[in-house]
């Protein structure tokens, strides 16, 4: 990930107060978070959104839309998960991986991982970790919180996708995605998909792939290890998409926009205005949590 390197079509124009409308988006709210909100993870009722800027991971109380607690974590938040009764986050700048107890929203394990952490995601009854300084996948165990293998896959390793039986790993420098065992620990195929797929998305046997190269989604069914489809009309450097409420939402950095693509069809349905810089869009069965990367907000949308 670089965040932005890390740091380096039809839009919808957007309610500009708290609540709104727009198409078939509503917006519920935008909260203010701190400098350079990365992403955002749903877990016992709160949206726990890392603040890449401020070392801080920050819990939103779903019911008001506030900021109820702010958590000091290592240098560099950005990629979030929850697992294992716990949060999971890694910090770029530290290279490691914390784990924080909701229950008393402390930081309980600090572990250390490889060179730039780029995404971290649950799956298969541990946490992974892509490590894009030094191409590897960490693999950790939230029993004993260290990490039990070290999987190199490919030069620049980004983003994770976790499908109905492997570990996907997108990839900065190749044009093809990696799939990992997670009963063998190790890459057993590789997908080309095209120019720079970093970053990953998945729903049962199907894994998307966001093809900055060409600013669109290949879509591979896990069955056959082959694309089967290539959807174009992305933005301006897509980024880390979720599926929520059946279709694949796909943020586009430099465009300030999110494309709602259609999985039934294959293709982009509308393309709506979000904050500053939105880079990921976590998996939700109803809403879109959206943090503004070059912003300081959380925009959260409802589909109709």
């Amino acid at each position: 990930m670089r965040r932005l390197g890390l740091l380096a079509a039809v839009s919808l124009a957007l309610a500009t107060g708290a609540e709104g409308s727009s198409g078939a988006v509503d917006v519920v709210a935008k909260i203010r978070v701190g400098a350079q909100p990365c992403s955002v993870a749903r877990a016992d009722g709160s949206a726990w959104a890392t603040v890449f800027g401020d070392d801080e991971v920050v819990r939103i109380d779903t019911g008001t839309n506030q900021v109820v607690k702010r958590i000091t974590v290592d240098s560099g938040p950005c990629g979030i998960t929850a697992g294992a009764g716990s949060i999971w986050l890694m910090n770029f700048r530290d290279a490691t991986v914390q784990r924080i107890d909701p229950k008393t929203n402390t930081v309980t394990a600090t572990i250390r991982v490889g060179l730039q952490p780029y995404d971290v995601a649950y799956g298969f009854g541990s946490v992974w970790v892509t490590n894009f300084g030094e191409s590897t996948v960490f693999r950790i165990d939230p029993a004993t919180n260290r990490v039990v293998r070290r999987i190199r896959t490919g030069q620049q390793p980004g983003g994770l996708a976790i499908s109905r039986s492997a570990v996907w790993v997108g990839d900065l420098a190749l044009p093809s995605i990696a799939r990992i065992s997670p009963a063998r620990n190790r890459v057993v195929k590789r997908v080309r998909v095209g120019a720079k797929p970093v970053w990953l998305a998945a729903k049962g046997y199907t894994v998307f792939a966001s093809v900055q190269g060409s600013r669109s989604i290949a879509r591979v069914d896990e069955r056959t290890n082959r694309r089967v489809r290539l959807i174009r009309g992305m933005g301006v450097q897509p980024v880390d998409a979720g599926i929520v409420a059946g279709d694949l939402w796909v943020p586009n950095l430099r465009s300030n926009t999110v494309t709602r693509v259609d999985i039934k069809r294959n293709r982009v349905k509308e393309t709506i205005r979000v904050g500053n810089g939105p880079f990921v869009v976590p998996d939700d069965a109803a809403e879109l949590w959206v943090a503004s990367f070059t912003g300081d907000d959380v925009w959260r949308l409802r589909p109709r």
